[in-house]
């Protein structure tokens, strides 16, 4: 229904514009209506939390109800992995959404920055048929090895000064933010403008501060122009607006790093990502409204803890615990899917999970790796959860998530799995994480594929 046809709506008298040559046309003013389907998945600690199955798991879940799937990203950039098993079939995505095999329409918004030259060699990895589908937004920003440069020379000074590295992917996602926020930035609709990569090229090189010469020869300019003309570039509010309108289509928004790294709500204040990791700031990103997900949103965790880079992990196993941290990175492979880094390993952080609840509001929780907690028998007794905080020049107790996390000890709540079963070491440990987050887990894993995705509520039935 128009603008035009709301019976309530009284005709107006319109006074034409002669000069125009235009008529006013109500029945083109479309009101505003959200998704009648739609959800958010992010992670809740440091990432890493198996969001990419979720997502996976969603799309299949609204393809079974009959509707056209638009999955969509708001943030990030090729820093981000996540990984999803189809068929026995391993598909790792840095860009593009973890829907993509599922997805009818795949949006990179105005909130991202994208390299056109990896999302073009990654898009054509997915199935031919998939390809076409694969949409960005003209408002994103173009990150290109100017930034990747900078972002090395940045955490290169920061080791050389003596400082704490960031333990930053090196993707360029930090300059090209900084380039943002200084409105020097070139997005794709700047690029279009241009009529060939001698023009394209001159939108970096008449930025008086940066030394862009060395990170832009013309040999490279030629391949970002080239991989910039394969793409295919849009009006994501256009997008977003006809599948609204269409009304048989439901949105899926995929979070990508997790909200421990929120730009202004993360870790220690530096050890974070440069951009929002809540359901909220992707939702900005994308070009939606907290409106579009009636379906809520979801909190991705694991039944343990990890974490890459930079920065305190005050649940990391201790030297003592060593053998627990062999024994998961030998089931699971606890490897980054970006930078291939060893991810460092320790217990369920129940306060860092609470504060991301406090700050989204998730509607569902959903705990991966559960197999892996229920295999440690081989290796331990006993499994424990950080319940609170303990101030180390203090001795006070909080139970909320510090800022400075070096200056506290974590406190543990522990769970004795000596001759349980495995669904009774699942069961009881669900229970445990309930307690200490104080929400209802809704969905647990026990493996890579979205087959192993299952329902607490099946589990003690």
């Amino acid at each position: 229904m128009s603008f035009a046809d709301e019976k309530w709506r009284s005709k107006p008298k319109i006074y034409w514009d002669n000069f125009s040559g235009e008529e006013f046309d109500t029945r083109k003013i479309i009101p505003f209506k959200p998704f009648l389907h739609g959800a958010a998945v992010f992670g809740g600690h440091f990432g890493d939390e198996g969001k990419g199955k979720q997502v996976d798991s969603l799309a299949e879940r609204y393809k079974s109800m009959g509707l056209k799937v638009l999955s969509i990203r708001g943030q990030g950039s090729g820093n981000a992995g996540h990984t999803v098993v189809v068929d026995g079939k391993k598909y790792d995505f840095h860009y593009l959404t973890s829907a993509g095999l599922l997805a009818d329409i795949m949006l990179l918004g105005p909130g991202m920055l994208i390299d056109p030259i990896r999302v073009l060699k990654e898009t054509l990895q997915l199935p031919e048929s998939k390809r076409n589908i694969v949409m960005i937004a003209e408002r994103a920003t173009i990150v290109t090895n100017l930034e990747r440069s900078i972002d090395s020379w940045i955490e290169n000074q920061r080791k050389l000064s003596g400082q704490s590295t960031i333990g930053t992917t090196k993707s360029g996602v930090g300059p090209g933010v900084a380039r943002r926020a200084h409105r020097i930035h070139v997005t794709f609709a700047d690029a279009l403008r241009c009529k060939n990569a001698k023009d394209f090229c001159k939108l970096y090189l008449k930025d008086p501060t940066i030394p862009v010469k060395e990170a832009f020869s013309e040999k490279y300019a030629e391949e970002l122009w080239e991989a910039i003309k394969s793409l295919n570039i849009v009006d994501s509010n256009r997008i977003i607006s006809d599948c609204r309108n269409e009304g048989n289509w439901a949105v899926l928004l995929e979070v990508s790093q997790a909200v421990c790294l929120d730009n202004l709500q993360g870790n220690g204040g530096h050890f974070v990502t440069p951009m929002p990791c809540t359901d909220v700031g992707a939702t900005a990103g994308a070009g939606l409204t907290m409106h579009d997900f009636p379906d809520g949103s979801t909190m991705m965790l694991k039944a343990y803890s990890s974490k890459v880079g930079g920065g305190s992990f005050p649940t990391h196993f201790m030297l003592c615990e060593q053998q627990i941290e062999i024994f998961i990175d030998e089931i699971v492979g606890e490897r980054g899917v970006t930078t291939g880094r060893k991810r460092a390993l320790g217990w369920f952080d129940g306060p860092a999970v609470r504060n991301s609840i406090r700050l989204t509001g998730a509607k569902h929780i959903a705990v991966n790796c559960m197999d892996v907690i229920a295999k440690l028998q081989k290796v331990t007794d006993t499994i424990k959860v950080c319940f609170a905080y303990k101030n180390l020049l203090t001795g006070e107790v909080t139970y909320d998530w510090p800022y400075k996390l070096c200056d506290y000890d974590p406190l543990y709540v522990s769970m004795n799995i000596s001759g349980m079963d495995k669904k009774q070491i699942i069961q009881e440990y669900i229970i445990l994480l309930e307690a200490v987050i104080g929400q209802k887990i809704d969905f647990y894993g026990v493996g890579p594929s979205r087959e192993d995705f299952k329902s607490r509520d099946e589990l003690f039935s």
